[in-house]
């Protein structure tokens, strides 16, 4: 699996992976097979949202910031 895109977000993603594992998986398994490639999270905070998309082309993850 190959992360790109915000480092904030990746930094938050292994956040979660430390904490909250089945978390991750839910996440990835979202983003693979919503019918947009995409899900949503928050970060630690709680008010900071980041969006994961998959690319089934290239099996990378890409993480972006969202805007509030």
């Amino acid at each position: 699996m190959k992360l790109v895109g915000d480092n904030e977000g990746i930094e938050e993603l292994k956040n979660i992976k430390e904490n909250n594992l089945f978390y991750l998986k839910y996440l990835i398994k979202e983003a693979e097979t919503s019918l947009n490639r995409t899900a949503e999270f928050k970060g630690k905070d709680g008010k900071q949202k980041y969006k994961i998309s998959y690319n089934p082309m290239t099996r990378e993850f890409a993480v972006e910031k969202l805007t509030s």
